[in-house]
C-alpha cells in the first residue's frame, strides 16, 4: 500500500516570508539566476521521476555556468543595470545554457553507458562460466553437469 505524502502547511508561507524578501535584497543576483537557470526549471517541470534526477544533473551544471557572472556582479557593480549588461552579452547566454546542455548530455548519456557496461560484464561472466563448465565436463564426464546446456542459453532436462 502506497503511503500518501502529507504536504506541510505553511510551505508557501515560508517561501513568501523568507525567500522573496531575500531575493529582493539581492535583486540583481536573483534576476541573473532566475533567467540563467531556466533550463533547470524546465528540467524540474518535465521530469516525471519522483527522485527528480534531471533537475539535479542539469541544475548543478547550469548553476556552475551562471556562477562566473554572479561573481562578476558581486566583484564590480551589484546593480540591475549590471545584470542587464550580462544578458546583453551573447557569450554569457552561451556559457550558462551550454553548461545546462552538458547536464542534459550527462543525464541522457550516462545511464545507457552504464547499462552497456553492465551487459558486457554479464556476458563476459557467462562466457567464463561456460568455459569452466566445459572444463569440468571434460575432466569429470557429462554426469557432473546434471542438466545439459543447450545452444539457446537455457537448460534442457536430462532424460534418465
Amino acid at each position: 500500500m502506497a503511503k500518501k505524502r502529507k504536504k506541510k502547511k505553511g510551505g508557501l508561507l515560508t517561501l513568501i516570508l523568507l525567500i522573496i524578501p531575500a531575493g529582493l535584497i539581492v535583486l540583481p543576483t536573483s534576476i541573473l539566476f532566475g533567467v540563467g537557470m531556466i533550463p533547470t526549471i524546465v528540467a524540474y517541470v518535465i521530469d516525471r521521476d519522483p527522485d527528480k534526477s534531471a533537475p539535479i544533473t542539469v541544475g548543478g551544471l547550469n548553476f556552475c555556468g551562471c556562477m562566473p557572472f554572479a561573481i562578476d556582479l558581486w566583484k564590480h557593480q551589484h546593480t540591475v543595470a549590471a545584470a542587464a549588461k550580462v544578458f546583453a552579452d551573447p557569450l554569457s547566454w552561451l556559457v550558462m545554457y551550454s553548461a545546462a546542455a552538458v547536464g542534459w548530455g550527462l543525464y541522457y548519456g550516462i545511464p545507457p553507458l552504464v547499462a552497456g557496461m553492465e551487459i558486457a560484464r554479464a556476458e563476459k561472466r557467462v562466457e567464463v562460466l561456460k568455459q569452466k563448465k566445459v572444463a569440468l565436463v571434460q575432466e569429470w564426464g557429462p554426469n557432473v553437469a546434471g542438466d545439459t546446456f543447450d545452444d539457446t542459453g537455457g537448460f534442457e532436462a536430462e532424460d534418465a
